[in-house]
């Protein structure tokens, strides 16, 4: 198959991984004719036919406890550390390295690159179709159930997002009553104060006209008691200095 690969690559149809270039550069390398190979495969062979269903979902993230943004939401979460986590085991030929090769041939209609695929598939007996389908339908299932997971994340957050605006809500609006009550006390205070401050002003009022009226009253006091002792200078001081 890496020899069909090798054969594209030259054409242009599919592109090469970092791997499969070294791969490729060792067994140019080597001498006699080049044998297709596709390697060992990444795992014992049980562990090869297990079985879709046999996927473990990935642990959820942790949920944020607070309404400040989740660790990690805005980035990506790449698709091997899904497939990692979901326990998605190796293939002698991954998923990926076919859609690639399908790629490659999107030139050709549907039954004509499934017929080229078949082909290759029987010309290679180091690789079987079946590892292809039985390799995306594990990392389907991974994928679905990291959706699943993400679904249940986002519910989290929004009623723990939903319980701390309500809280927020409950707040204010103690916070609101007890800022009215206080405001109707210092209104009743101001209140009792005007009514003081107007009640001294009269007061002190009051009694500085009844000061006035004492003034004048002792005013004209004196100044008719000045009148009636003035008579006396006035009429005698002048006999007086005339008898002398």
């Amino acid at each position: 198959m890496k020899g069909i690969l090798n054969f594209l690559a030259r054409a242009k149809l599919v592109e090469l991984s970092e791997d499969e270039k070294l791969v490729t550069a060792d067994r140019a390398a080597e001498p006699g004719p080049h044998i297709a190979d596709a390697g060992p495969p990444d795992g014992p062979p049980d562990q090869m036919r297990s079985t879709p269903n046999d996927v473990t979902i990935p642990p959820p993230a942790p949920a944020a406890a607070s309404p400040e943004p989740m660790a990690g939401e805005d980035h990506a979460t790449p698709l091997a550390d899904i497939f990692t986590a979901a326990g998605v085991p190796g293939s002698p030929y991954p998923a990926e390295k076919l859609l690639r090769l399908l790629d490659g041939l999107r030139a050709m209609d549907a039954v004509t690159r499934k017929a080229a695929v078949l082909a290759m598939d029987a010309a290679d007996d180091n690789w079987q179709i079946e590892d292809c389908v039985s390799d995306a339908e594990f990392k389907i299932a991974a994928l679905d159930a990291y959706k699943q997971q993400l679904a249940v994340q986002l519910q989290a957050r929004e009623q723990q997002s939903a319980e701390v605006i309500q809280h927020i809500k409950l707040a204010l609006d103690n916070s609101t009553a007890a800022i009215r009550q206080q405001i109707s006390e210092l209104e009743g205070l101001l209140e009792r104060e005007v009514t003081r401050a107007a009640q001294e002003t009269t007061s002190v009022e009051a009694g500085l006209r009844a000061a006035r009226e004492s003034s004048a009253r002792e005013t004209r006091r004196m100044d008719a008691e000045i009148e009636r002792l003035r008579e006396i200078p006035t009429n005698f001081k002048a006999s007086q200095v005339a008898a002398h």
